[in-house]
């Protein structure tokens, strides 16, 4: 006799398969009007081993917040990739399996937050988000001044960079995990290219 938690894990397996081969979109990629959907989605929220499913989802929510805060001026990508990077968190599964890169991810944002703070421009126009495919919520992005940009430059891109040395780190202890998080690490890291300095 099957327990419950033994069901839920094939319906999750039996889900997932199902939605790979429909080709239908992944909840971790798509907005609603609940921004906490795919963080307490039935199917990955109790597992214990990341999937191939939900890591590819984050490296592609990460892509497509680097292509998107990339399109705007300098000024505002620090602020862009603070508020993607939260919708990100919230998106990532809050099971076992991707938990310490929830955490992880999350407090990056965080850490954001604080230098955007620090250093916003309340005088430049604020700018509008553009579409983007994978995290549709409509945002408005706040400037950072512009005598203070290479500085919150230098800093958001050491709070990427220790985003991305804590999820190495966080997989090393785990045989399963390791690949899917190198995986998310080298996501992360890719998005420093927004935070060069002029």
């Amino acid at each position: 006799m099957f327990s419950t938690r033994r069901m839920q894990g094939l319906y999750a397996a039996v889900l997932t398969a199902a939605l790979a081969l429909t080709g239908v979109s992944d909840g971790y990629g798509q907005s609603t009007d609940n921004p906490s959907h795919g963080a307490s989605d039935s199917r990955t929220e109790g597992e214990t081993t990341p999937s191939d499913f939900v890591t590819n989802a984050i490296i592609a929510n990460l892509a497509a917040a680097r292509s998107e805060c990339g399109s705007y001026d300098r000024v505002y990508r620090i602020d862009c990739l603070r508020q993607r990077m939260l919708d990100i968190a919230r998106r990532i599964p809050q099971g076992p399996a991707y938990a310490q890169a929830r955490q992880i991810v999350g407090r990056a944002a965080s850490r954001l937050g604080t230098i955007q703070s620090a250093n916003a421009d309340t005088r430049v126009k604020k700018q509008r988000s553009r579409r983007n495919a994978r995290l549709r919520e409509a945002k408005v992005y706040t400037a950072i001044k512009q005598e203070k940009l290479n500085q919150a430059m230098q800093q958001a891109s050491r709070v990427i960079e220790e985003a991305t040395t804590q999820l190495l780190r966080a997989g090393e202890n785990s045989e399963k995990r390791s690949a899917h998080y190198q995986k998310i690490a080298a996501a992360v890291g890719s998005t420093k290219v927004l935070l060069r300095s002029a």
